[in-house]
């Protein structure tokens, strides 16, 4: 079995992703998105002005304007290394997973860098316009910093399992889950118990490579 590739971070509106319909993957590599024109778009490049910045109990969220639209990029736990140094004011490039909770569609962070010259905004929009043709702004309606947006990561895992207890993917995130007791989980010890043989390590790496996983030290991994 082949590991999948990276998906292609493409270069969108904000107002194209707000409100877009989010369509959940079909199986285990197949990442959810958002359809835009004739693209799949699973992950974005943005290139955007941060107007607001929150900060909760192991997580954080930006909102991010790009002229077009408004759409919050949120971390939990490490992730939030990547925005803690972002401020109120800043232009800055993202690069992240479109994902969906609570009919919100935002952007799960992998990159994140601060811009010094406000010209790349306009450089940016010259592509999007040439790609996509002049967008419309589109006002979402405010957001509300709630502190219990945080998910459940039991009640995910339960969720997962009771829907589809087969589930290759669902079965390695629960046996992570479980077994880790703060340091990460043993690497082997999941995939040994997984059953899975080698497929088990395939999934283990695709999900390194997406960024929902983390290896803490060495052959000791974390679910993001």
């Amino acid at each position: 079995m082949e590991i999948q590739p990276r998906q292609t971070a493409y270069k969108v509106w904000i107002a194209n992703l707000v409100t877009g319909i989010y369509s959940k993957g079909q199986g285990e590599f197949d990442p959810g998105h958002v359809i835009i024109g004739d693209k799949l778009v699973s992950r974005v490049n943005l290139i955007a002005g941060v107007i607001d910045k929150f900060t909760g109990e192991g997580y954080m969220t930006l909102s991010l304007d790009d002229s077009s639209g408004i759409i919050r990029v949120k971390a939990w736990k490490d992730d939030t290394k990547l925005i803690q140094d972002v401020d109120i004011g800043d232009l800055v490039t993202v690069i992240g997973k479109v994902k969906t909770y609570n009919n919100e569609i935002f952007i799960a962070p992998e990159i994140i860098k601060k811009l010094d010259n406000p010209l790349w905004i306009k450089i940016r929009k010259q592509e999007l316009i040439e790609l996509y043709g002049t967008q419309k702004r589109i006002e979402a309606p405010k957001i509300n910093k709630v502190i219990d947006e945080k998910p459940n990561t039991e009640e995910l895992m339960e969720k997962v399992e009771n829907e589809n207890p087969n589930d290759k993917l669902g079965k390695i995130i629960s046996l992570i889950e479980s077994m880790d007791l703060g340091q990460g989980a043993d690497m082997e010890s999941v995939i040994q118990s997984s059953g899975l043989g080698d497929e088990a390590k395939i999934i283990i790496t695709n999900m390194i490579k997406d960024g929902e996983l983390f290896e803490v030290t060495k052959g000791k991994i974390k679910l993001m």
